[in-house]
């Protein structure tokens, strides 16, 4: 038996393996600013800062100095937000949770309000749960009665293969240079 084809055999295995992909998100709506991690197997692979300052977002990471700006109207923007919803597209949800803190120095205004957002979330999460039905789903709130607090959180589990990500990767680039072209072509008229 020749061993060297067991080589290729682990290599298409791994492309088809699902790889466990955790992403940890925050947000301070007062302050407009927050913080996300991406996780892989439980190992950090990304982790950064950032703020909202009017069209712009300033992201910094725990370990740089300097901070980066990114342009909401730019040509990187529009291709994160289409490897977002490409690689949304490919992966297959396991846990979606949400988690929120809420105050407005008014108790019954606050446990308003956060009933609302409950609402809100619970009808989300009932039209998620038809699309992915083996997802496990859950909303966790906070009512701060006396203090003025906004914080939204969220945590969630897929599964995605590697061959999908390149997938995804590839097929981002296109739209995004077909997108844009098409932009600077009405822009131009």
């Amino acid at each position: 038996m020749n061993y060297y084809l067991l080589i290729p055999f682990f290599l298409i295995l791994l492309l088809f393996i699902p790889v466990r992909v955790e992403g940890r998100i925050s947000f301070n709506m007062l302050d407009r600013s927050g913080a996300f991690g991406v996780f892989v197997y439980g190992i950090k692979v990304e982790y950064e800062q950032f703020w909202i300052e009017n069209k712009k977002i300033v992201t910094k990471k725990d370990n740089e100095l300097e901070s980066h700006i990114l342009n909401i109207e730019s040509k990187g923007f529009l291709y994160l937000k289409t490897l977002a919803l490409q690689v949304a597209d490919k992966s297959r949800l396991k846990e979606f949770f949400v988690f929120y803190n809420l105050g407005v120095k008014d108790a019954y205004q606050s446990a308003m309000i956060g009933g609302y957002i409950n609402v809100f979330l619970l009808t989300f999460m009932t039209s998620l749960k038809n699309i992915k039905p083996t997802a496990s789903m859950g909303v966790y709130d906070t009512i701060s009665y006396n203090d003025k607090v906004c914080q939204f959180a969220t945590r969630m589990l897929l599964t995605i293969s590697l061959l999908d990500v390149v997938y995804s990767l590839l097929r981002s680039v296109i739209l995004t240079k077909k997108l844009s072209n098409k932009k600077s072509y009405n822009g131009g008229v």
